[in-house]
């Protein structure tokens, strides 16, 4: 049974000579061209053979019997065919004789997939265009980019806009190849049939590669993303999330956990690998504040981030504060007070919530408390709580 062998094309379509050099090489090496497509030429395993190969640039892969008859005449064997050429082989001791192109028609071949690929790169523009908004419309236009980053909502747009980045980069490519082509063969040159095709084997090989490696990434990261999203109820007991919860601050035996909205999101990022959402809320069950009319409710808020780069702290900080403002009336101003159990601490106390920013490292958290609890309280179990974070 003859085996069969998948290699990498060395080069774009319009680099004929390079495909024509590079069959040749593989020949030699025992290695035959029966068929190829888009990314990956096949060929047969064999005897080793000195062969010449010749190919045709065409509009799509339909061939005529009388192309092929044509070529037969002068010696050529007919391969295969690509969506723009079409292959032919002779052994090198054959006598053969170079087909003579018609160049009216061969002018309005190489025409027409110069306005394929045109329309090609204008589609691609299109489209990162199309991307380039959504974008705009959700990153730009928002007051707290960083803050939206961290959180996943835009990792694989961004992704998508490199690999359609890199897809214009082709189409424009592609366009411009076959216009010199078109140029090169009004002019009268000559095709070398024996070009060296290491070179751009080697930079197709790591384009190839590349837009590989990006798209497996792009399916990767929200497959990931989804494994690990999860909204749970929060537990009631004390447990190893680095959480500040409401019975370690308060310090109340007639405070209960309300039945409703105690909960904790759990989120993944490329830029955060932890991130959690949570609300707990509870209420004073004795004494005065039996009447419903007085009753003491205290919640705490927060949202907790470990993030993978060191650079992305000072912007988060930033948004975190642009985010507690955006629903104020009033201007919100934190203060920065120097603790030695975080890098930074930031403290807004407002007449009924207290606000914190504590950094640690790569950990950031941010608290909102309403409740009759001292900072102090907060800060020394947010110390507590960040180090599960840093390990320190």
């Amino acid at each position: 049974m003859t085996k069969t062998v998948r290699k990498l094309r060395p080069a774009d379509f319009w680099k004929v000579g390079e495909h024509e050099s590079w069959f040749s090489d593989m020949s030699q090496e025992g290695l035959h061209i029966y068929d190829i497509g888009t990314h990956f030429a096949k060929f047969k395993k064999g005897e080793r053979k000195q062969m010449e190969y010749r190919l045709e640039l065409a509009k799509d892969k339909y061939i005529s019997n009388d192309k092929i008859d044509l070529y037969k005449e002068n010696g050529w064997d007919y391969i295969a065919s690509d969506r723009y050429f079409h292959i032919f082989a002779a052994p090198t001791e054959r006598k053969t004789k170079e087909v003579e192109v018609h160049s009216v028609e061969y002018i309005a071949v190489l025409k027409s997939l110069q306005r394929k690929m045109l329309l090609n790169l204008l589609v691609t523009v299109g489209g990162v265009a199309l991307i380039l908004f959504v974008l705009y419309r959700f990153w730009f236009l928002d007051n707290t980019k960083i803050l939206l980053l961290i959180d996943g909502g835009l990792e694989v747009t961004l992704i998508l806009a490199v690999i359609n980045s890199l897809y214009i980069i082709s189409a424009f490519k592609s366009w411009w190849g076959i216009t010199w082509v078109r140029k090169k063969f009004i002019e009268g040159e000559l095709i070398d049939h024996h070009k060296p095709w290491e070179l751009s084997f080697l930079y197709n090989k790591i384009t190839y590669i590349f837009n590989i490696v990006i798209a497996i990434i792009a399916i990767i990261i929200p497959i990931y993303q989804i494994t690990k999203m999860d909204h749970l109820t929060l537990p009631k007991e004390e447990n190893s999330l680095p959480i500040v919860r409401l019975e370690s601050i308060e310090n109340n035996p007639h405070l209960v956990r309300m039945e409703w909205g105690n909960y904790v999101s759990v989120n993944w990022s490329a830029f955060a690998p932890i991130i959690y959402e949570t609300v707990e809320n509870g209420e004073e069950k004795t004494g005065e504040w039996t009447d419903p009319n007085n009753s003491y409710t205290p919640i705490i808020y927060s949202n907790i981030y470990q993030l993978r780069f060191q650079f992305l702290v000072d912007p988060l900080v930033k948004d975190l504060i642009k985010e507690s403002n955006y629903e104020s009336n009033d201007k919100k101003f934190f203060t920065e007070t120097t603790h030695e159990k975080f890098d930074q601490l930031l403290i807004h106390e407002g007449d009924e919530v207290k606000e914190f920013i504590f950094v640690k490292d790569n950990a950031v958290m941010y608290i909102s408390y309403n409740g009759k609890v001292k900072a102090d309280v907060i800060i020394d179990q947010a110390a507590e709580k960040i180090s599960l974070l840093t390990n320190k």
